[in-house]
Order: C-alpha cells, then structure tokens, then sequence
C-alpha cells in the first residue's frame, strides 16, 4: 500500500523533469498523427518506408531538441529543421513542406489553447499544473491526439484538399513563402505564449491572441488564393482568345475548302482522263496537307489538350512556328490532367524544347516540326516527343546539358541556357528521364515520365 500511495504522489506531484521524460514516451503517437493531418490536407501519398524514416527522424530531432534545448528555443528550432527533413523525405515542394508544418501547428495551437482553458475554467488545474504533472499531463495529451487523429480522418471523408497550390508560378509561390513564414513566426511566439504565459494571462487576452492568429492566417491565405484566381481567370482568358483564334482559322480553312471542292474535283477527273498518275500523286499530296493543316488546328482544342497551362503553351507556339512557315505535326493522346509530373516543371520544359525546335527549323529549307504527347501502358511510361528539321549534322548531343554550351558562332553568351535549365529540371523528378537523339534529317527529344507506385 504504501508503494502504491508513493506512485500515487509522484503522478499527483508537479514535477517538470519527470513528465518530461514521461512524455517523451508520446512522442512516436505525436509525430504519427500529426503526420496523418498534414498528408491527408495536402494529399501527399508516401510508402510505408518514407513514413517509418519520417517517424523517426522527427522523434529523434523532438526528443534531442527536448532534452539538450531550452523549452523557449525549441520551438523555433523545429520550425526550421522539419520543413527540410519533409521536403527531402516525402520529396515535395518547399511551399507544400512549410503548410506541412503550418496545419498541424495552427490546429495543434487551437485545441490546445482550448482544451488549457477549459481545465483552467471547470476545474481549476493551471497550465503549469496540468504541464508538469503526469496524471494531468498525459490524459490531456492523449485526448489532444485522439482530437487530431479524427480531424485527420474527417478530412480524408470529405476530401478537403489544398491541391492549389501545385499549380502556382514564380510569383505566386513567392507571395505565398512570404506569407506563410510570417505566419510561422506567429504561431512559434503564440506557442511560446502558451507554454510560458497561458495561466498569468487573463482568458480575454488569451482568447483575443487566438482570435488574432486565426483571423491573420485566413486573410492571409485568403488574399493569396484571390491572387491566384486572379491569375486562372486571366489564363482562361487567354486560352479562350487562342481557341478562338484557332477555331476562326479552321472556319477559314474549312470554307475555302468547301468552295473550291468543286474545283477540286474537277482537276481530279482531269488527271484521271489523262491518265496522268505522277501529276494525280502530287495533287492528292497536296490536299493531303491541306487538310492536314485542319487536322492539327483541331487538334489545338481545349477540350483535348485539357490543362490551360499547356494548351496556352502549344497554341502560342504553334502560331509563332506557323508565322514562320513552319508545318506542325500535332498529336496528343493523353488526360494532361493526369501526368505523372508536376505541371509548373513539365510546361517550362516543354516550352523550351519547343523554343528551341522552332529556332532550329526555321533555319532550314524543309520546316517541320512533330509534337507528340502519348501514354505508353506497356512500359508504364507517358512521353513527350518533339523531332524537328535540323541543320548543325555535327552538334554533339552528349554535351547539351552543359551550361554554355551552343554550336552557334554568334551570341554565345545568350545561348546555350535552355537545354541546361531542361536538365536541372529533369533532375528534379527521380521519374522522368531526357533521351536526346539525331538522325540525318531530324533532332528529336523524348522526355519519358515513368509511373510511381505509392501507397499509404
């Protein structure tokens, strides 16, 4: 009995150094739910062994940071170093690895803050008492987790998603890292007010600095997603002006056509009459890339080409190689809205590949230029594929990625980048790989994007 009643004191005592290390026995169920949360919100899919190093690692750097760090500088140093261990762990952005720290903080802030006050209200147990002291302290934590572990759940039903925010350029990104580190900043001091402050404070002052963090967290994500729709309206917009474009071409083409039809056929009956089968070769051949021409503008439609991003991409530079007397050979056979790449990554790649394909086929006496994008189920694969007429039959292919590197004699400073950005960029997607390749008539680049496997 009196062993029993000496445990009882020890669990009923504040005693800062033993429910320290008593929670630290928590920290795997911590830094497993809190994980869920993250990953259900931004929809980030992991492998049984990305989630187990993760788990980990994080333990590790919260018991060492527990252990060797004072209380009040923690804090902050968690705020730097797990963005970086998610990033290079589950292989995200940097965005999606700083609101991976955000969330769970915001809601771990919010629940806490409440759950503080109510025992300090209903039953009288102080902050320092309910932190210190074991019998407070891990009930409390547990119903914390339980708390997120379901909200975790909830938003997997429902499928809240933030996917967003993996379609945002330079300068939206920029705004948003601006916003999201300030926002940082104000849940690592509203964290250290709860842990040094909470029951010295009065409830309104505390509830009024809750109010403040959460008012200033949705503002601020609010006006940057107003950017952001601003920015896809203005991107519709011009996507509706290129198909607009290109249907009142097709319209042109296709009326031209159907008044000389007549005209059309007559000539082939005289060929025929003649009996003249070379000349009646050379005018079908030429009717065929009349419509062939109607085939590739059609082919530059929304509904096929169904990421505005790419279409934007595909239509402008299918009317700058036109201006240039350049033929389009366009066919695209895949959902672009489910590649296996990220779109910002795989637009700025495709738009330097074509850049540099129309450069080069204007420069030669037969202007042509193929654009393929298809998925390949056999080999798991989708690939982008551009062949365009060439005329430096020397260029060594092995040394494109090299920065500098150009076979022109003029301008050498402002040449030689693209290819070089292309291979940082393939560089960043373990998925992807860049096979160059030459024959006598055409320079061709495939970009292969492999499936990836990934399970929770």
């Amino acid at each position: 009995m009196e062993m029993l009643h000496g445990l009882w004191n020890v669990l009923c005592t504040e005693d800062e150094n033993l429910t320290k290390y008593t929670f630290l026995t928590l920290t795997f169920v911590e830094t497993y739910v809190l994980m869920k949360l993250f990953t259900s919100f931004l929809n980030i899919t992991y492998t049984k062994k990305q989630r187990n190093i993760y788990m980990l690692l994080i333990s590790i750097l919260m018991i060492l940071s527990t252990l060797l760090i004072p209380k009040e500088f923690s804090i902050f140093i968690h705020l730097i170093l797990t963005p970086i261990l998610i990033k290079t762990i589950f292989k995200t952005t940097f965005i999606k690895s700083i609101f991976a720290v955000i969330i769970p903080m915001i809601v771990t802030v919010l629940f806490e803050t409440i759950y503080t006050k109510l025992c300090f209200l209903l039953f009288n147990i102080s902050f320092e008492n309910c932190a210190n002291t074991i019998i407070y302290r891990v009930p409390f934590m547990l119903f914390l987790y339980l708390t997120i572990y379901l909200l975790a759940g909830f938003v997997n039903k429902i499928q809240i998603k933030l996917n967003v925010i993996d379609n945002l350029n330079n300068t939206q990104k920029k705004l948003l890292i601006i916003n999201l580190i300030l926002l940082l900043l104000c849940i690592g001091f509203q964290f250290y007010l709860i842990i040094f402050y909470t029951s010295t404070l009065p409830v309104f002052l505390t509830a009024l600095s809750l109010i403040f963090l959460i008012t200033y967290s949705v503002v601020s994500i609010y006006s940057v997603l107003k950017t952001i729709n601003l920015e896809t309206t203005k991107t519709n917009l011009e996507q509706t002006q290129l198909h607009n474009k290109t249907l009142e071409l097709l319209y042109n083409n296709t009326r031209a056509f159907k008044h000389d039809f007549s005209n059309i056929l007559t000539a082939f009956g005289g060929y025929i009459f003649a009996k003249d089968m070379d000349g009646l070769e050379k005018y079908y051949d030429k009717i065929l890339d009349e419509c062939h021409i109607n085939n590739n503008l059609s082919t530059l439609n929304p509904e096929v080409i169904n990421n505005a991003a790419i279409y934007n991409i595909l239509a402008t530079k299918y009317y700058k190689a036109d201006e240039l007397n350049i033929d389009i050979d366009l066919q695209v056979f895949i959902n672009l809205n489910n590649l296996k790449m990220d779109i910002y990554d795989f637009s700025r790649i495709l738009g330097i590949l074509l850049d540099n394909a129309i450069e080069a086929a204007s420069q030669c006496d037969k202007k042509c230029i193929k654009i393929e994008i298809r998925d390949i189920k056999p080999k798991k694969c989708q690939m982008l594929t551009i062949e365009n007429t060439y005329l430096d039959k020397d260029l060594d292919i092995n040394r494109l990625a090299e920065k500098g590197y150009t076979s022109k004699t003029e301008d050498k400073e402002n040449h030689g980048i693209g290819l070089w950005q292309v291979a940082k960029l393939v560089k960043k997607h373990k998925n992807v790989f860049l096979k160059t390749s030459k024959s006598e008539e055409f320079f061709t680049q495939e970009l292969h994007i492999y499936y990836i496997k990934e399970s929770n």
